[in-house]
């Protein structure tokens, strides 16, 4: 949450010249319903069921994409697994701090943040830091982006992408 997915997503599909899909925003075109109200009238669960459903068809996809997933699509149905296989993971990590401050300064509605102060804010991303970096840490490139702006980290993604000969 609140890493810049979407935002370097955006930059690094026009540097590698490939379309780009926001998964949280193709789910709820999908759906007809925003992701806090599949959250509040579903649940978590039945979401994290259509999240999975709407990776694979995505992922189905003939042209080329970059994708941006949500902060727990790794985490749920062997997730992580399936997107290592159908294309490059990218894990960009970011310090608690920095996570804090962009959540508090932000404007979106987040489900798993309502009605959270600073304090509690911050012990939530360190706790579920803490339980996702399991899944996270099998990103096949990891980048740290505390200090680089979404032009830069992109760049920086798509020059280790084409260097590693992973496309």
């Amino acid at each position: 949450m609140a890493s810049g997915k979407t935002t370097i997503g955006r930059e690094l599909a026009s540097a590698l010249q490939y379309k780009f899909i926001d998964l949280d925003d193709f789910i709820e075109s999908r759906h007809n319903q925003t992701i806090k109200q599949l959250f509040e009238f579903k649940g978590e669960d039945y979401f994290r069921k259509v999240e999975n459903e709407a990776l694979k068809e995505v992922c189905d996809y003939k042209d080329d994409y970059v994708i941006s997933a949500g902060g727990g699509t790794s985490c749920f149905y062997n997730n992580i697994d399936f997107m290592n296989k159908n294309g490059i993971t990218v894990y960009l990590r970011m310090e608690v701090a920095t996570l804090v401050s962009r959540l508090i300064e932000s404007k979106i509605d987040r489900p798993l943040l309502w009605g959270k102060t600073g304090d509690e804010l911050a012990n939530y991303i360190l706790r579920v830091l803490d339980e996702r970096k399991k899944f996270y840490n099998k990103a096949q490139l990891v980048v740290d982006g505390d200090n680089l702006n979404p032009a830069e980290l992109a760049q920086l993604i798509s020059a280790i992408v084409k260097e590693e000969k992973l496309l």
